[in-house]
């Protein structure tokens, strides 16, 4: 009985405590959400970014495989040169563009004699440039053919001195000395090729192809100015 008497005591002074409400308060709540929106925030911009990284990546694998295409085509008939060109000595009347953006090469690719001149191109008005080929049987320009584009997007390298050493100032043709060959004429050349896909965004920077091609030291035999009469750009 007394024990009976002491749960229903008990029932009745918890029945007098105040109830308590669990819970945050405002201010847990207002800087629970600030560190949350917080961390959404961070959590967006880096998905953001990562994106976008993406799509240059991607579109800058899509420039360097174009200029790679056309790359391959040069490096086949430079090889099999017998007379290469100096592109210093290029002009516009004979290419349409300015030195250093033209090369001729004098080529017997798969048995064919040829002349073949490469040009990078930048139509009057445009920002980006095309990089195109064409080519005549020596002394016939009546047969040459009409330029052929094999890569487009070409962006043009910063003007100035050109340093060997320095990739930056690097032109789109230009002689690599080569001490081994002080013999031959302009056998061995660097081309640099600067794109960027339309796709990617303006602070992606272009990307870079870049080659040196090394043409057969058989200068001699061939008069050097073998392609010289050029047909109008």
């Amino acid at each position: 009985m007394r024990e009976l008497s002491r749960l229903v005591r008990r029932r009745i002074d918890l029945a007098k405590e105040p109830r308590r409400d669990g819970g945050w308060t405002l201010v847990e709540m207002i800087v629970s959400m600030g560190i949350f929106t917080m961390l959404l925030a961070i959590t967006f911009t880096i998905i953001v970014e990562y994106s976008l990284q993406t799509k240059d990546n991607l579109a800058r694998t899509r420039s360097v495989d174009q200029a790679q295409v056309g790359l391959m085509q040069l490096d086949r008939q430079v090889r099999s040169g017998n007379v290469i060109s100096d592109p210093a000595l290029e002009t516009a009347t004979r290419s349409g563009v300015p030195p250093y953006y033209s090369l001729r090469v004098y080529t017997q690719t798969d048995g064919v004699y040829q002349c073949v001149q490469w040009r990078v191109y930048f139509p009057t008005g445009k920002t980006t440039g095309q990089l195109q080929f064409r080519s005549w049987r020596p002394g016939a320009v009546s047969t040459t053919t009409p330029w052929s584009t094999t890569a487009r997007d070409l962006v043009k390298p910063p003007t100035g001195t050109i340093n060997a050493a320095d990739p930056t100032t690097w032109p789109p043709f230009f002689v690599q000395s080569n001490d081994a060959e002080t013999s031959s004429q302009a056998q061995t050349i660097r081309v640099t090729l600067r794109l960027k896909d339309p796709e990617q965004r303006e602070s992606s920077k272009p990307a870079t192809v870049t080659s040196t091609l090394t043409g057969r030291n058989t200068i001699f035999g061939y008069p050097s100015d073998m392609c010289g009469v050029v047909p109008a750009p």
